[in-house]
């Protein structure tokens, strides 16, 4: 355990190693003052305290190192920052405070200082106070889009939608083109949140909203149609998400399965008899592919699924991978009735058994469910 702890603190260690050599340089070529002598010693002490395994007592003597020259300020930083991201967010926090009470930084430096604690006290769940201080650092001109970011996180971990909204619009003009999609998923929750509270007229225009920052959000014309089916406009509902299967094939499986649902509430057994036939062609989303065959074995039972699927196979080739895998190459014309209907139990059970997975495209992280915001990256619209 002993050898764990000592290469846990080695790199910090490391990092200050160096830091000092610039800064025992300099000293040097001050003459050696008394004055530098005793700063030396004390950073020596406290890398001494850092290696062996102290890192409270090393905080002590670069504090009190501090208040002999305050030229090490970037010293302190470096420490303070990697403490927090060691997980050890009491003791980096204790070094910017610090810092911050210190009446010869430079602004710039009691701005850095400021904002490091911000992100101490974000890193703890100290929100109200990483907000507060996020807020003083939007007024300066160099922590200003960080600064607004920090909101934005906090603000989202708060589901404060309206928040959020106001302060993405306040980064820079050249910059709001990143921003949209993200406004757009605020609006979107905004629209949610009334949807569920049967409030349909903001509803809408929190869907407007979001249309106005991205034109191609599929979440926004998903919940259009989760507005029409509330207020049992199935034909509205059906044709928004049927619009999906072609532009947002993220959203394929939500979209078909939705659709089977507004036939089934309007008791149209032909209208949805004609959906699975006049389909341009079996779903390409594995998911949707699998509520597609479940539903048209339901109404025309296996033998027709068989030959719908294959007349697909020999006029366009199949698109679904779970049926292409099963059924490429296959001499469907010389099966017997009982090697089809093999085949297509073989069909329906793979169908069945493959679980929809979704991947963000920025970190990898897999999930069975459908998230607009990673929960691993915190990235907005990631998921494949």
């Amino acid at each position: 355990m002993s050898d764990i702890i000592s290469a846990y603190w080695i790199w910090p260690a490391l990092v200050l190693a160096f830091s000092f050599g610039v800064y025992a340089a300099r000293w040097w070529q001050q003459k050696n003052s008394d004055s530098g002598n005793k700063v030396n010693q004390e950073y020596f002490r406290g890398l001494n305290f850092l290696l062996n395994e102290q890192p409270d007592k090393a905080i002590e003597v670069f504090i009190k190192a501090l208040e002999v020259d305050s030229e090490t300020v970037e010293l302190h930083l470096a420490l303070g920052g990697l403490f927090r991201r060691k997980g050890q967010v009491d003791r980096a926090t204790r070094i910017h405070q610090n810092l911050i009470a210190r009446p010869s930084l430079t602004e710039q430096q009691r701005l850095q200082a400021i904002y490091e604690l911000a992100q101490d006290y974000y890193k703890a769940g100290l929100l109200d106070r990483a907000e507060n201080l996020f807020i003083e650092l939007k007024e300066s001109i160099s922590f200003r889009e960080p600064a607004l970011e920090g909101l934005c996180r906090i603000y989202q971990q708060e589901k404060e939608w309206a928040k959020a909204i106001e302060v993405s619009r306040l980064h820079k003009r050249s910059e709001r083109g990143q921003y949209s999609k993200r406004i757009a998923h605020y609006w979107c929750e905004l629209a949610e949140q009334a949807i569920s509270e049967r409030r349909p007229e903001d509803a809408r225009k929190c869907l407007r909203s979001a249309l106005s920052e991205d034109r191609t959000s599929g979440r926004a014309v998903l919940l259009r149609g989760e507005l029409n089916y509330q207020q049992q406009n199935y034909r509205r509902a059906m044709n928004l998400w049927q619009s999906l299967t072609v532009s947002n094939p993220t959203l394929a499986a939500l979209a078909v399965e939705k659709t089977i649902l507004c036939y089934q509430q309007m008791g149209d057994l032909s209208g949805l008899r004609d959906y699975l036939l006049n389909e341009a062609a079996i779903p390409k989303d594995p998911g949707a592919f699998a509520l597609w065959l479940d539903s048209f074995v339901d109404l025309f039972g296996k033998a027709q699924t068989f030959d719908r699927i294959f007349t697909q196979v020999q006029n366009e080739g199949l698109s679904a991978p779970v049926a292409a895998h099963l059924y490429d190459n296959t001499d469907t014309g010389h099966l017997t009735e009982s090697q089809r209907s093999a085949l297509l139990e073989d069909l329906l059970g793979r169908a069945k058994n493959r679980k929809i997975e979704y991947t963000c495209s920025g970190c990898g992280f897999d999930t069975k469910a459908l998230h607009w915001l990673c929960p691993n990256c915190g990235e907005w619209d990631s998921f494949n």
